[in-house]
């Protein structure tokens, strides 16, 4: 914030408490009206998609806009790994913003730079805080508006405030492994590079199944937008299939008997084809695999299915799903075909170790 360098000291502009906030009262506990409008991030499975991020940044921003005037809230986690994950707004993916590192902490004159660089973008009035847990600052948390002097000591107090209501949520999301996704690009041959990349450091940054299937998924998604990825991999008789799965830690091995039945359905739907679409699932009487959970296997009704083969021998599938029918197009085979062979030999490489694991 410019506040220590302008001396810019300004009242709140709420003048008060917000009308939003008068007569409210938390049940239980004595906590203030501003913790109400933090919302909580709740995820089924090991961690939440990009896409579940955004939804839920658009929920905060919101809450913060009721606190204190915001044109701008753009919050980002600082991976225990390195590195920075915009959580949002999506529309900065594309920026060169000086994100600063922390080692363990970040330092003042990196917050002033980001803050230096937004208002040359236009933004008169800019804080920036640090999300800190214990001793190691796991977030980044900037607000800004296009008005001048918008932000006094009251609003940085807030700001500070909300970050530290974040501090367990953004702990918990830089302790998991996340990955830059594809750019949308036209070119392509661009599209092609920047997707291979894109999947192979999903490959060398999954610890494990689960890892791979949702970093794969937040790779891919800005370029084959989807609502739900599996990987569909052969298993010995007389179960002849398992699913790796973000939702379940080992993977969907031993599956019941009506999820074969479901996958065994498709797979004779969609023949010897290298990809397939099929444009709605129930109007085929089929149905996606897995126990319904807060992602809803059950509501996927646009499929598009690409073979997984290592040395012309099936491995498994790559499934791709909707909620929307017909929501996949011819082109999206060619992205969909490229994605399942860079992944097959990391399917195999599952498949054996299961196998030396006597998961069968």
């Amino acid at each position: 914030m410019n506040l220590g360098r302008a001396g810019q000291v300004g009242k709140s502009p709420l003048g008060g408490t917000p009308r939003a906030l008068q007569g409210f009262e938390m049940p239980g506990d004595h906590s203030t009206p501003l913790e109400a409008f933090v919302p909580a991030l709740v995820w089924a499975g090991r961690r939440p998609s990009l896409r579940a991020l955004s939804t839920w940044h658009e929920a905060l921003r919101d809450a913060v806009a009721q606190v204190f005037p915001v044109d701008l809230l753009a919050y980002w986690v600082l991976p225990s790994r390195g590195g920075s994950l915009l959580v949002g707004p999506t529309e900065l993916a594309g920026s060169q913003m000086p994100i600063p590192t922390a080692e363990p902490l970040v330092t003042q004159e990196a917050l002033f730079a980001l803050e230096d660089h937004v208002q040359a973008a236009g933004y008169h009035s800019v804080m920036a805080v640090p999300i800190r847990a214990e001793v190691q600052d796991v977030g980044l948390l900037l607000a800004a508006s296009f008005a001048e002097n918008r932000y006094g000591r009251t609003e940085l107090r807030q700001l500070h405030r909300i970050a530290a209501m974040l501090s367990t949520t953004s702990r918990r999301l830089a302790a998991l492994p996340w990955i830059r996704p594809a750019a949308v690009v036209q070119e392509p041959a661009a599209a092609t590079v920047g997707i291979t990349e894109a999947i192979l450091d999903a490959i060398d940054g999954a610890r494990g199944g689960d890892d791979l299937v949702q970093l794969v998924s937040d790779a891919i998604g800005a370029l084959l937008p989807h609502d739900r990825l599996e990987l569909i991999a052969v298993a010995p008789a007389p179960d002849c299939w398992a699913m790796i799965r973000s939702d379940v830690g080992r993977g969907g091995i031993n599956l019941p008997p009506a999820d074969l039945d479901r996958i065994d359905a498709v797979v004779h739907q969609i023949g010897h084809r290298q990809t397939a679409r099929i444009d709605d699932l129930a109007g085929r009487r089929l149905e996606w695999p897995g126990h319904d959970t807060l992602r809803g296997p059950s509501r996927q009704r646009s499929l598009l299915a690409a073979r997984l083969e290592v040395g012309g021998e099936l491995v498994g599938w790559l499934w791709l799903g909707h909620e929307g029918a017909a929501w996949f197009r011819e082109e999206d085979e060619t992205t969909a075909r490229l994605v399942a062979r860079l992944l097959a030999s990391r399917v195999a490489t599952w498949i054996a170790r299961q196998e030396l694991a006597g998961a069968w």
